[in-house]
């Protein structure tokens, strides 16, 4: 393991990582969870909850493409949580992230589907076919995983380490990149931070308090960066932040930091493999 200082490239004081959710439902299935109201009473004699299908749907339908354009507007590649029900549903819109340059995150099979409800083997089985949907609509080996809901179990670092997978999003007890060894196996957790999740902008928060917060948070980072260099993660869905006039905050985001030197934009990827460089010398 090194013992050397830790580092990004050129120096960096802040690894400025946006991730956009892409996620996809079960459409076989009743609906799971609830968007804009509490879900529906279990005696509900509809078992289909349209209100939330349809405000999830906005990002494949109109949201996705939106904030994709303000990307490439800041010439900014991001990391895109998906899961192998969105290759299935939206190969095209897939296949266009990939072809920018963003990264695709494996993130389980079914959004609706939490892995804490699986055995071993079924989430084996989860975990490979999310993969192979990926690789069958890019033709490319996702490096990293992220589980539905942040929520890993016992099982999950070994059964994505025996899968081939590189780095791990789940844990929430540091802030920077740091080796996990599994078995034989080294991975690299990528924490997950909440602290600028848009999720928030849904649960009473104004997207004015939503970007202040954001302000506030990368000053500081940027401020302690020379000395110690950190990340900021964040953290968006498509088919939140997209809406109008939430766009707005996600562009004004961007833009923040983009207004900022010694600022290096990376995927969680590029972050990972860095971080596997720096620990491993891989």
């Amino acid at each position: 393991m090194a013992d050397r200082p830790f580092t990004w490239p050129d120096n960096a004081r802040v690894a400025f990582v946006l991730g956009i959710a892409f996620e996809a439902w079960d459409r076989k299935k009743p609906t799971r969870g609830a968007a804009l109201q509490s879900p529906l009473p279990k005696d509900a004699l509809c078992k289909w909850d349209y209100s939330t299908e349809t405000f999830r749907e906005f990002g494949p339908k109109v949201g996705l493409r939106r904030l994709l354009d303000i990307c490439s507007k800041y010439d900014i590649k991001v990391s895109l949580p998906i899961n192998g029900l969105t290759c299935e549903y939206y190969p095209e819109l897939v296949k266009e992230c990939h072809k920018l340059g963003h990264e695709l995150v494996a993130h389980g099979w079914d959004q609706g589907e939490n892995l804490y409800m699986l055995t071993r083997e079924q989430e084996r089985e989860n975990i490979r076919k999310t993969i192979e949907a990926i690789v069958k609509v890019t033709g490319e080996m996702p490096a990293g995983w992220s589980s539905p809901g942040v929520r890993s179990t016992d099982n999950t670092p070994e059964l994505i380490a025996e899968a081939g997978l590189l780095y791990h999003c789940d844990y929430h007890d540091d802030e920077m990149p740091y080796p996990l060894k599994v078995g034989d196996k080294m991975l690299i957790e990528f924490p997950h931070q909440y602290t600028v999740n848009d999720h928030r902008m849904l649960h009473g928060v104004t997207r004015r308090a939503f970007f202040e917060g954001f302000k506030d948070e990368f000053d500081y980072r940027y401020k302690i960066g020379r000395k110690t260099p950190t990340m900021m993660n964040v953290i968006t869905h498509a088919y939140v932040s997209s809406r109008i006039p939430l766009i707005d905050t996600f562009e004004r985001i961007i833009a923040y930091a983009k207004k900022h030197k010694e600022v290096w934009f990376a995927r969680r990827g590029d972050v990972a493999a860095w971080a596997r460089k720096h620990y491993l010398g891989q």
